[in-house]
């Protein structure tokens, strides 16, 4: 094995579905063919929206699926301390400031990946951050990360180069006294030692956030691999509008590991007809070259088969 590693980073605010499987299943593959060491972390922030018990759930159906990775399973929330300290850090470099927000918006910091999370607005940064800082009185507050205002160039392994304005301020530390998803990620990637992200490609700007992050903090970002989504008939990330899509649900009406295995191979490339697959098959078959680079559609054909 050598000294890359990656992650799989499921969150329990819900159960784990098609597109989720999809990204979860690719990743496995490529720590498995490039010898990664390859990680689980349950990312649990979100919040009030955390549901306990989908946590085993999700390990279970990885297990499920016949997915494998190295040590313990990692609970975010069990020790933020590190994010803390990174917070600190930030403050006393001039690059955070804290500030008050909506209750919408902070329970928006929480959600995260998908979420903007910034103010237009370029008054709510202090003139002066450190004096505005030091009149802190250390009740909860929320904390913005100074962006640098600048594009930032990607470098993305599956997309090429990407071009991102990071303009806005983001919440980097939330009035319930959480992380937001943008500073738990990178800190947890780094102290965990993360070299690859394998992701979703709805998340590309977050990548321009966080490389703003870890350049801050004087840490050296990962290589990043944004997939296509698994979207619905009309084009968008699959939600309970398009159906029941979750892995459980398949599981309990007798759906078999290999079927979906085989879906995923078919969205791949692998095959050119939907077949049932096994895992060994499809580590052996799977390459980049054939994983089309833009969003795949979860037909009502794809569907049927599955529950045939």
């Amino acid at each position: 094995m050598n000294s890359n590693k990656s992650r799989l980073a499921p969150s329990p605010t819900g159960a784990l579905h098609i597109g989720n499987a999809f990204a979860f299943v690719i990743n496995w593959a490529l720590a498995k063919q490039n010898q990664w060491e390859l990680l689980f972390r349950m990312e649990d922030l979100d919040g009030p929206r955390k549901k306990l018990e989908t946590i085993q759930e999700s390990v279970d159906i990885l297990i499920w699926l016949g997915l494998t990775w190295d040590g313990p399973v990692h609970i975010q929330s069990d020790d933020l301390s590190q994010c803390k300290h990174a917070l600190n850090e930030l403050i006393q470099q001039g690059d955070a400031y804290h500030c008050n927000l909506t209750r919408a918006e902070i329970e928006e910091a929480s959600l995260a990946p998908h979420t903007k999370l910034a103010l237009h607005d370029s008054s709510i940064r202090p003139v002066d951050i450190s004096k505005h800082n030091a009149s802190y009185d250390n009740a909860h507050s929320n904390w913005r990360f100074r962006s640098s205002g600048n594009s930032r160039i990607i470098q993305d392994t599956l997309s090429g180069n990407m071009k991102f304005d990071v303009i806005d301020d983001f919440v980097i530390w939330t009035k319930a006294n959480m992380p937001s998803y943008q500073l738990a990620v990178i800190v947890d990637d780094h102290h965990q030692g993360i070299t690859d992200v394998v992701r979703g490609k709805d998340l590309l700007q977050s990548a321009a956030w966080q490389e703003e992050l870890y350049e801050a903090l004087g840490w050296e970002a990962p290589r990043w691999w944004h997939l296509p989504l698994i979207v619905g008939p009309d084009g968008k990330r699959l939600a309970k509008r398009h159906g029941d899509s979750r892995i459980s649900s398949y599981k309990t009406q007798g759906v078999t590991s290999e079927r979906i295995i085989g879906l995923i191979a078919n969205w791949c490339g692998i095959t050119t007809t939907l077949e049932p697959m096994n895992l060994d098959s499809f580590l052996q078959n799977f390459t980049l070259m054939h994983l089309p680079t833009t969003n795949i559609t979860f037909s009502q054909k794809e569907e049927l088969w599955l529950r045939d």
